[in-house]
């Protein structure tokens, strides 16, 4: 099997099954997002419905995290970042062929909806603000970083192996970008 398409399988399985999951009042979870404004390194998100609102609303993922800042915690060149929707996340993708590292936006769950899913999932701080690793089997880490109690910025890395911990590098990505957020 091509092992590109299993990088993007283990990145799209981290974001869903540790990521997703409906708000904590039984409500029905409605898609996230408001259009982001545009800029000369990343597309427009698209939109995609209603969301509660509140402090990441419209928000644009390639804001919170440089090309330049990305490719320096990699080691390695990346793709020009492409806002895509993924669930309920607004992501943007510094390596959309690979899937190695995305930075995303849920203006629709906290914390509290965070799903292990078979993780190793770790409460931690960043920075001011709470937040929770997930370690995936399959060299993948998610350092999930609480805004509200219905919004967070997920930070996902693929490390391509279960051989290599990407989750010291997740960590460095969710240090740059957790002093840009509310």
């Amino acid at each position: 099997m091509n092992p590109r398409i299993i990088l993007i399988g283990a990145a799209v399985a981290l974001f869903a099954a540790t990521a997703c999951g409906g708000p904590a009042d039984g409500q029905s979870d409605p898609t996230a997002g408001a259009s982001a404004p545009e800029s000369a390194q990343q597309t427009t998100a698209p939109q995609v419905g209603p969301s509660r609102g509140g402090p990441l609303d419209g928000l644009d993922p390639c804001t919170l995290l440089t090309k330049a800042e990305a490719e320096a915690i990699t080691g390695a060149q990346t793709a020009e970042p492409v806002v895509e929707q993924l669930g309920s996340a607004r992501v943007c993708n510094f390596s959309p062929r690979t899937a190695r590292l995305g930075v995303g936006v849920r203006t629709t769950a906290g914390l509290a909806q965070v799903q292990s899913n078979g993780n190793v999932v770790q409460e931690i701080m960043v920075g001011r603000h709470q937040a929770k690793q997930a370690i995936g089997a399959t060299g993948s880490c998610g350092v999930f970083i609480g805004v509200t109690e219905s919004s967070r910025v997920d930070v996902v890395l693929n490390s391509g192996t279960p051989d290599e911990d990407p989750c010291p590098a997740a960590m460095k990505v969710a240090e740059l970008v957790e002093p840009r957020l509310p």
